[in-house]
């Protein structure tokens, strides 16, 4: 008889990837940033906003980036439960870019070919950040949304990215440019749940 920690874990991936005793599971997350210039013309796009696809060693991101190590896919015979998508920018974005992003873009999220999430940004709270800081300089700080777990965005169901599936996220909208004046825009996708990787 599966101890209640166990059995929460097997309804969680709901599916024959998580073997009693040959998986270590943890709750810890899948995250990877996407960084737009300022000022590029048309920058901010479906093709460069695509998360968890310019990962591993030629892409020159550090962990602080991302903690993926190939592209739209986990190692074998990892996989991974999704509770909720934390969707976060830069907290030094200019207003301009909170405005167009938030109102021009969508996030999307796929498995292989089909989309299990849909939903303009705002749906997508970060839960974390920096909030409504103002300066001394009077320049303001905006997060998307209040900083604390229970302010991210949580699933009723969770959904399982399984053993060598497919998996990435992108924003879809008109390609949009980025304020000359601005930042740019540094945006990072969290994915947070149940990570089942093997015994080692």
């Amino acid at each position: 008889m599966p101890t209640l920690q166990q059995q929460t874990i097997i309804d969680a991936f709901n599916s024959e990837v998580y073997v009693n005793n040959r998986m270590d599971v943890q709750h810890t997350p899948l995250y990877d940033t996407v960084t737009i210039v300022a000022g590029v013309a048309n920058g901010l796009s479906v093709l460069t906003s695509a998360f968890f696809t310019n990962v591993g060693p030629a892409s020159a991101k550090t962990l602080a980036a991302t903690n993926l190590s190939q592209s739209q896919k986990l190692p074998a015979p990892e996989a991974f439960s999704i509770f909720a998508y934390r969707f976060r920018y830069s907290e030094n974005i200019s207003l301009l870019d909170i405005w167009n992003l938030i109102n021009g873009f969508c996030l999307e999220f796929f498995l292989g070919q089909k989309c299990y999430q849909r939903g303009p940004i705002w749906y997508y709270n970060a839960g974390g950040g920096i909030y409504a800081e103002f300066t001394n300089d009077t320049t303001s700080v905006l997060g998307n949304g209040m900083p604390g777990r229970s302010d991210m965005h949580k699933l009723a169901i969770p959904v399982v990215i399984e053993n060598q599936m497919t998996f990435y996220a992108q924003l879809n909208g008109n390609a949009y440019t980025a304020n000359a004046a601005g930042t740019g825009l540094t945006l990072q996708l969290l994915l947070d749940g149940l990570y089942a990787r093997g015994v080692q």
